[in-house]
């Protein structure tokens, strides 16, 4: 037997209210804007042509290589702006009190790119076979590592002979597979399909632990010069310009086409002194010259404003970094005077005039402008720096000799405070400079050794404060790069600025910018 249902009283001035509410509301419902769908899959596979400018003096395909393998392979960890590793294929991670013991977490879902699982025992494998290999000198953060255990599927353990706070940012070393026939297996977004003499073609990897890629395909193009790869892209031919000069840069800001993402790169541009020249032994010295150098006009003039003085090789946006550590000002008058003083602690007759020869490779017109401008700095204080510009080949060669008074270069010097291991520590890999500072060294070992954040900060603080004392080269700017991309492209920002990082997240635009509705 059914139940009747009593229906509500309303009040008569409810009633009223109500439908007039209604009223409202349904009026208001038909008038809103109904919300956006979802962006249309695209209908064809889609491609980012990518120009890319290879060095003058290096394999056609090496730079094109490099750049590319950062899109397929991955390590346990990543590298932030401000010198924190972050987790890549590793999920987490602990250590023990002591800290010679790290429990790495991994993520379940990473595979290869043959489908085979990231578990422990691969990367165990990978790790151990990467340990052996002469790549592993330049990772000083590795170096302690006494064995590597597969504790479960997914957890890795990792035991240290002493304590290493460069274990997590030298756990960036890609983690591989290796297949029946000796090629690399990566794990990273995009999988390398097709090289060819002026051209690497990669294919989104669906199976990626982050998501499948947006774009289908990423087509890397060689160009001879900077120059060329950017009209490439004004024909339409290029989608992305990896890399864009200070020149360049200034004609695609008014490109209404490309959106430009300038970061600041993590090398330094530096007159690398050889300390094993007499002329060079007196620290009082390279102070003197270091005070003659005009930074701030080597910015505005050499890089257009687009790059950040240098008062050492210290990152300047690591997370300990001690802005309270004077760089050298520029003070002729100081240089003058600091030089004469030193000459004559060194001579008992009139000082002789300061003299030497720089070494820059030839086709490298930033690094040019940098030293003519040096040249005219030292030429006001009565120093002559000859200049003597050489193929790039016979640079490396004069270099790895130590054949030269002062050279100058970029050198990698962040994001992980391993990098300044290479060219500044007495026994650096790298040091090709003769360089030697015991205070430099202890505080190097002490941001290694240290057990907290408070002890990292104060072993850095002396680090950046040893290069001021006793400085090994004149440190000059952290030049800034920009990436070009057209508006084609809706591209996701990253931390620092690197849109490289993000390019698995990018996708075609579904209207570009500036298009008419």
């Amino acid at each position: 037997m059914s139940v009747p249902v009593q229906r509500p009283t309303v009040p008569r001035q409810r009633r009223a209210w109500l439908s007039t509410a209604l009223v409202l509301f349904c009026l208001g419902a038909c008038s809103a804007k109904p919300p956006s769908p979802p962006p249309p899959k695209p209908s064809a596979p889609v491609t980012l042509t990518i120009g890319f400018h290879n060095p003058p003096g290096e394999d056609p395909l090496h730079g094109v290589a490099q750049a590319a393998s950062l899109a397929s392979q991955e390590g346990l960890t990543t590298q932030n702006f401000d010198g924190r590793a972050v987790p890549r294929l590793a999920e987490g991670w602990s250590q023990s009190a002591d800290g010679l013991t790290w429990v790495i977490r991994l993520r379940p879902s990473a595979v290869f790119h043959d489908g085979t699982t990231v578990d422990a025992t691969a990367v165990k494998s990978s790790l151990e076979r990467f340990l052996r290999s002469d790549k592993s000198r330049y990772s000083p953060g590795l170096e302690d590592i006494s064995s590597i255990e597969a504790s479960s599927t997914f957890v890795l353990t990792i035991h240290l002979k002493k304590r290493s706070t460069l274990l997590l940012d030298d756990l960036e070393t890609p983690i591989k597979r290796i297949a029946a026939d000796g090629s690399e297996i990566g794990t990273g977004p995009y999988v390398v399909s097709s090289t060819s003499a002026n051209e690497v073609a990669m294919n989104a990897f669906p199976r990626y632990y982050r998501g499948a890629p947006k774009i289908d395909r990423l087509v890397w193009r060689l160009y001879p010069t900077v120059r060329t790869a950017w009209a490439g892209a004004m024909r339409g031919e290029v989608d992305f310009l990896y890399e864009v000069g200070s020149e360049s840069r200034e004609f695609l800001e008014a490109e209404a086409s490309m959106r430009l993402y300038p970061f600041l790169r993590n090398y330094v541009y530096g007159v690398v002194f050889n300390a094993r020249r007499p002329m060079f032994h007196d620290p009082e010295v390279r102070r003197a010259l270091n005070y003659a150098v005009n930074r701030a006009a080597i910015v505005q003039e050499a890089f257009r404003g687009h790059a950040t003085i240098a008062s050492g090789p210290a990152w300047p946006l690591h997370w300990a970094y001690d802005n309270s550590v004077r760089g050298y000002t520029y003070d002729p008058a100081r240089a003058a005077a600091t030089l004469e003083k030193a000459q004559n602690a060194q001579h008992t007759r009139a000082p002789l005039k300061l003299r030497f020869v720089c070494l820059i490779p030839e086709g490298f017109q930033l690094w040019e402008r940098m030293a003519l401008m040096v040249q005219r700095d030292l030429s006001d204080i009565g120093v002559d720096m000859v200049l003597e510009s050489v193929p790039f080949d016979d640079f490396n060669r004069r270099l790895a000799a130590g054949d030269f008074d002062v050279l100058l270069m970029e050198m990698i010097s962040g994001f992980s405070v391993s990098r300044p291991f290479f060219f500044w520590r007495s026994s650096g890999l790298s040091n090709f400079s003769g360089y030697q500072n015991a205070i430099l060294d202890s505080a190097l070992d002490d941001i290694t050794r240290a057990p907290d954040d408070e002890q990292y900060r104060s072993a850095f603080r002396r680090f950046q404060q040893a290069t001021m004392d006793d400085p090994p080269a004149i440190f000059l700017a952290w030049g800034e790069t920009t990436r070009a991309v057209s508006r084609r492209f809706d591209v996701v920002k990253a931390p620092g600025g690197d849109i490289r990082m993000t390019i698995s997240d990018w996708r075609l635009a579904l209207q570009p910018e500036g298009a008419s509705n």
